[in-house]
């Protein structure tokens, strides 16, 4: 597992370098991702484009990283998702909680008005 960070101003961007978001990487999705939120980098746009498919540890991950985005008012999106995670989304109601952006120039105009 890789993950990318860019700034564009006040949003991080994390480009996510692995085809499956699940088990057997989301304890080090958390290790990689941990240096961001300690420095206070709270808002968040998950470029997904190379994720083809996430289980239930996945989804938990990203939950619980929303959940600690939200206690420090914080923000996240993601952008770029395939038409399967994108089902996985959907069955999941995912939706319901997370802004889902087709471009990253999207989810940063979208964090940008919250």
């Amino acid at each position: 597992m890789e993950l990318n960070f860019r700034q564009k101003d006040e949003i991080t961007i994390v480009d996510i370098n692995c085809q499956e978001l699940n088990h057997s990487v989301s304890h080090e999705f958390q290790r990689l991702i941990a240096p961001t939120l300690e420095n206070k980098n709270f808002i968040l746009a998950l470029n997904m484009s190379k994720v083809d498919f996430m289980d239930s540890m996945g989804i938990g991950t990203i939950i619980t990283l929303r959940n600690r985005l939200m206690k420090e008012k914080g923000n996240i999106a993601m952008f770029n998702i395939n038409d399967r995670v994108k089902k996985i989304i959907d069955i999941a109601a995912l939706n319901k909680i997370f802004k889902l952006y087709d471009t990253e120039e999207d989810a940063i105009a979208g964090l940008r008005e919250d």
